[in-house]
């Protein structure tokens, strides 16, 4: 029983930390392609907070009312019936589920499930990678859905709309719903990490607190801690026993039964967890067995502690990648905020002209009301004063009424000339009026437009500082690996260069030997010869003395002379050879 639980805990860790790794790499995907989107949804408002045109605005406002009045009645129309995409498999989609809460017992225990469910998504757990949101083939939504047909209109056709709005909403809304469950996950794991620290740290609790949905995680944490003494406890209890009381048995012989047959089995676990062949043999020593079980433990040990290592870089770069976002989704807000602010001036200023055009038309009919009342009096009076020529000449009687009627329509005439003036004035009045109107509308225009472009160059230069700090990281990876390869590389020369001086000194030595011998060969035949003649030197003629020297030199001389081929590090001289 105990190894097959400690098989499966093996077995579950490695699990653990491949499921880790994938959904780290899956988030890390995500995260690039939300800000490759954002970064084109900066770039294209950007591009459109240049163009200023009320023509091309209300167009847009058009459309976007429009889109909105379609969204709305197909949302009803979906609110009615709904059904799923059949073409994919039941367990696909309870994979795609974003409410998929379910917790495997046997694969994980209770602080793990709390990181994977407060750091990752419970979509990554899908076996093929979902598309990021903003992916133009398949919309990034909560699940594929479609109006179904109720069973009264079964035959009737369905009628869809547009699919590029369509798609375009469901993006903006799958951005949106991403954004505010990351921010809600991230604020769930800090508030979690809060109350576990005040637990660990056996700080006063708060007496008056909210009740919360994770105290059953809390407690599981507290159970599990308390679990883990009482453990340590009775490992510590256990090995004292053992050291005191020895192995199991009531005699030596089946102690020392039972101590091997744990090896044996030890040993034969060893080569389930390691498959391939183990060195030491059947009947082996205790203490060579634990060595080599150490030994492995060791190397799983390393490769977890690494694993664990690669899993917090991993976390980084999560963390890295959302602060980024962050910043990207507050810029956008601003410049929505913004571009808002200037469609409402634009909007006020506008109404404000047509205001100005109106009373202008006003002004210029009253005008020509004006100049059409002085031409008709213009006209009345020359009328008058023919008449009046006429009358003096026939009717004298008559005069002093005409001139006073004549007073009269003098003083209306110049009533009527002072209103003249009067408008004159007010309409020149208007006119400057008019004129500083449209110099403060240009000037505020300039100044929001400069406004626009210092803002731009903000966040422009916030974005080439984050690029650069990536560019910097990546060409850091990019010179570790080089050198990386380069040590291999040397490490490669420098063995190559061992062998080769190796085999340098083993044929120098060789070369040696053989010289070695070559001159004891000569050695012990000079010293034959003079043995062999012992009366060419103290008896004999003088001429037998001279020949058998000459015949020595000769000798002697053709072997110092012979050429000899040698592979050393350099050759003997004659000197040596007559030694």
């Amino acid at each position: 029983m105990r190894r097959n639980g400690f098989r499966d805990l093996l077995g579950k860790i490695e699990q653990q930390k491949r499921r880790k790794e994938q959904t780290a790499q899956a988030q890390i995907a995500k995260l690039k392609a939300e800000v490759r989107a954002r970064d084109s949804e900066i770039y294209d408002l950007q591009n459109a907070t240049v163009i200023m045109d009320t023509e091309r605005i209300w167009f847009l406002e058009r459309q976007v009312e429009e889109l909105k009045d379609e969204l709305s009645r197909n949302s009803v129309k979906e609110g009615v019936t709904q059904y799923y995409s059949w073409a994919k498999s039941p367990s696909d989609a309870s994979k795609d589920d974003l409410m998929d809460t379910a917790r495997d017992e046997d694969h994980f225990g209770h602080s793990t499930m709390l990181q994977l469910q407060a750091s990752t998504p419970a979509r990554a757990r899908s076996s093929f990678m979902t598309p990021p949101a903003t992916s133009p083939r398949l919309p990034a939504s909560l699940c594929s859905r479609a109006a179904s047909p109720t069973p009264s209109s079964r035959d009737t056709p369905l009628h869809y709309p547009d699919s590029d709005k369509q798609l375009l909403e469901e993006e903006i809304a799958s951005l949106h719903f991403e954004v505010h469950r990351l921010t809600a996950t991230l604020d769930s794991y800090h508030a979690l990490g809060a109350r576990i620290g005040d637990a660990l740290s056996n700080g006063p609790l708060e007496k008056n607190r909210a009740f919360s949905t994770l105290e059953a995680v809390e407690n599981q944490v507290h159970l599990l801690l308390q679990t883990m003494s009482e453990r340590a406890a009775a490992a510590s209890h256990l090995t004292s026993a053992i050291s005191e009381l020895g192995f199991p048995g009531e005699d030596a012989s089946e102690m020392v039964s039972s101590l091997a047959a744990g090896f044996r089995a030890v040993r034969i676990e060893l080569e389930y967890l390691t498959p391939g062949e183990v060195s030491l043999p059947p009947t082996s020593r205790g203490a060579q067995v634990l060595d080599l079980l150490l030994m492995r433990l060791r190397e799983l040990a390393k490769k977890s502690k690494e694993d664990d290592e690669s899993i917090n870089e991993y976390h980084e770069i999560e963390q890295s990648l959302r602060k980024q976002l962050d910043s990207r989704v507050s810029v956008m807000d601003e410049l929505n905020e913004k571009i808002a602010g200037v469609y409402r001036m634009l909007d006020e200023k506008d109404n404000r002209v047509r205001e100005l055009e109106v009373g202008n038309g006003r002004l210029k009919s009253a005008i020509d009301g004006y100049v059409q009342d002085i031409t008709e009096l213009e006209k009345l009076v020359a009328c008058m004063e023919k008449e009046h020529r006429e009358s003096t000449n026939t009717h004298t009687s008559r005069q002093k009424s005409s001139e006073n009627l004549i007073a009269a329509k003098d003083t209306i005439i110049a009533e009527l000339e002072a209103k003249i003036e009067e408008t004159v004035v007010q309409t020149a009045e208007l006119l400057k009026e008019m004129s500083a109107t449209e110099v403060s509308l240009t000037r505020q225009s300039a100044a929001m437009s400069r406004q626009h472009r210092t803002a731009l160059a903000l966040r422009d230069a916030r974005v080439s500082e984050l690029r650069a700090d990536i560019d910097r990281v990546k060409n850091s990876l990019q010179v570790a690996q080089e050198t990386i390869h380069a040590l291999r590389i040397e490490n490669s020369g420098m063995k190559s260069q061992m062998e080769e001086e190796r085999e340098k000194v083993r044929h120098a030595m060789d070369s040696m030997k053989e010289e070695l011998q070559r001159v004891l060969r000569l050695s012990q035949s000079f010293l034959g010869d003079t043995n062999s003649d012992p009366n060419s030197e103290y008896g004999g003629n003088e001429p037998d003395r001279s020949g058998g020297c000459l015949k020595n030199l000769r000798r002697r001389g053709s072997r110092g002379l012979r050429r000899r081929y040698d592979s050393g590090p350099e050759l003997l001289n004659e000197d040596d050879v007559d030694i």
